[in-house]
């Protein structure tokens, strides 16, 4: 098995490059701010979110941007709990709040991103702000955005953290062991998807924290032209890239970042990935470059130890790897203030590598994804 070895080094190495390149490439910042300002919808897909829906909405009023310049439409996709009562609560109160029920399946669409192709259309602002309804927001998050939409840059993703950061003090914040190990995670990948953005290549954007020019979905149909799909966010990020001029970024701001709550068990994470492994299937070539070299490079480490091939190059790489790997998490936990989270850097690392080589094996095989209640599956609900 000796050529196992030698793949396994060929791919440490090539892993270690990789990590090098990216981790010098810088994030941009904010540009100054504009002397107009341009004027904000906020969308936030509901569904049966009474336990998280008031921090969300709270944390919105509590911006720093011109009250008469955003509008939050809070898209109530079906909730048979507290949530509608809640929602209009906020909306008697704030006259920039709007409750809107959301039609079931129009155009061929459904689940969130039905929810929020019907809030696009009620809307006539310069720029679409997407959140979900268990998020908390900074207050200088609608301003933050905005600062970035200059020039050609049409789509920005930020941060989404789930563990507690800045003054971001959730009323149902979740700080067990595996909600450590899931921010983490979070980071690491975020700063991947980041740092290929940097490059020109961007991958990835999360859905619950991204903005966009209404001209640029404008200029690729919408939602409805491009088809229903579980994953949204990356289906219009690109559509966005192929199809426009517009450039696609993803910032490091900790000004920007944003609270979720992590899944509470590991079925929940599981179910989280399968998602996440519909959108990856469509991935740009270079971003399955990257998620199969690291999957590689785990792997054959594992096999190559198997072996027998424990060699002090061997242990040196691997020990490289890894310190490769909190290189690139260091800096983003470090703006965030949330250093003590690396103490878990270990617990992390072996968790990375166990369920990148699982869900590896299911990448191909056919799978039900469900999300906030229902099933999808070959991009058509059931």
């Amino acid at each position: 098995m000796h050529w196992i070895f030698l793949l396994t080094i060929l791919s440490a190495v090539l892993y270690l490059m990789l990590s090098l390149l990216l981790f010098v490439r810088r994030s941009p910042g904010p540009q100054n701010r504009p002397t107009s300002l341009p004027r904000v919808a906020v969308l936030i897909a509901m569904r049966n979110e009474e336990h998280y829906i008031a921090d969300c909405l709270t944390s919105l009023t509590a911006q720093n941007y011109p009250k008469d310049k955003y509008d939050v439409f809070i898209l109530d996709d079906g909730s048979t709990d507290r949530s509608p009562s809640i929602a209009r609560a906020f909306c008697a109160r704030e006259s920039n709040f709007h409750y809107q029920p959301v039609a079931p399946g129009v155009s061929g669409l459904f689940g969130k991103m039905n929810a929020l192709a019907q809030g696009i259309r009620k809307t006539r602002h310069d720029i679409i702000m997407i959140t979900d309804a268990d998020c908390v927001v900074p207050s200088g998050w609608i301003s933050g955005n905005v600062a970035y939409f200059s020039g050609d840059i049409g789509m920005v993703g930020h941060l989404t953290v789930l563990y507690p950061h800045g003054r971001l003090r959730p009323s149902r914040a979740e700080r067990s062991l595996f909600a450590k190990i899931q921010a983490l995670d979070w980071l690491f990948l975020q700063t991947l998807a980041a740092k290929n953005s940097h490059m020109g290549k961007p991958i990835t954007i999360l859905g619950n924290n991204f903005s966009f020019r209404r001209v640029a979905y404008d200029q690729v149909g919408g939602f409805e032209t491009l088809g229903f799909s579980v994953t949204e966010d990356f289906a219009l990020m690109e559509a966005v890239r192929k199809q426009t001029h517009w450039k696609v970024t993803h910032t490091l701001d900790p000004q920007t970042a944003i609270y979720s709550h992590p899944v509470p068990t590991l079925k929940a994470f599981v179910q989280q990935r399968f998602r996440w492994i519909r959108g990856g299937r469509k991935a740009r070539p270079w971003g399955i470059f990257i998620m199969s070299l690291a999957v590689f490079t785990h792997f054959s480490f594992l096999l190559t130890i198997a072996n027998g091939h424990q060699t002090s190059a061997l242990w040196g790489l691997l020990g490289g790897v890894v310190l490769s790997d909190f290189g690139m998490l260091y800096p983003t936990v470090r703006k965030l203030g949330l250093r003590s989270l690396l103490t878990f850097f270990p617990l992390f690392e072996i968790f990375y590598w166990l369920y990148s080589l699982f869900f590896a094996l299911l990448y191909f095989l056919p799978v039900k994804v469900r999300w906030k209640g229902r099933t999808f599956e070959r991009e058509r609900s059931s």
